[in-house]
């Protein structure tokens, strides 16, 4: 073996290796950094994760409260519809019962009008005939 070789192959050996350390701690480096970086998103998606969980529940809480909802309000539209219905019964009612005080008022009016009547009629009877004034002139009488 040649000695004189040997220091030369032994530089880039030791070059070599030198290089190929620090290619490897580059890698190390990188290899750390994405781990770091895996931990770090890893931490992002497990919250994303529990994120989404509470939102599903609170979607799931809100589908039942707009159920619920949806559930008062056609509740209280059949109670106004039936309100409306009642109110139209109550103004018809007060309508025909309206009318039947005017015709019960007429119905009266024409009742006094007749009981005047009779009572003009039996006060005449009970009058008599009508007695003349003493002072009335006697068509009769002669005049001279």
């Amino acid at each position: 073996m040649n000695n004189s070789a040997d220091p030369t192959a032994r530089t880039e050996t030791r070059h070599s290796l030198a290089s190929w350390v620090e290619d490897m701690q580059d890698v190390l480096r990188t290899v750390t950094a994405l781990m770091e970086d895996n931990d770090r998103l890893q931490s992002v998606a497990d919250s994303a994760q529990r994120e989404q969980a509470e939102l599903h529940e609170e979607l799931g809480r809100l589908r039942a409260e707009a159920q619920q909802q949806r559930g008062l309000a056609e509740s209280t539209q059949r109670e106004v519809e039936h309100l409306r219905s009642e109110v139209a019964a109550l103004q018809a009612e007060s309508e025909r019962l309206k009318t039947e005080q005017v015709e019960a008022g007429e119905s009266a009016a024409k009742l006094l009008g007749e009981m005047k009547d009779l009572v003009n009629q039996v006060a005449h009877k009970f009058q008599g005939p009508s007695k003349s004034s003493p002072f009335a002139r006697d068509p009769r009488a002669p005049q001279s």
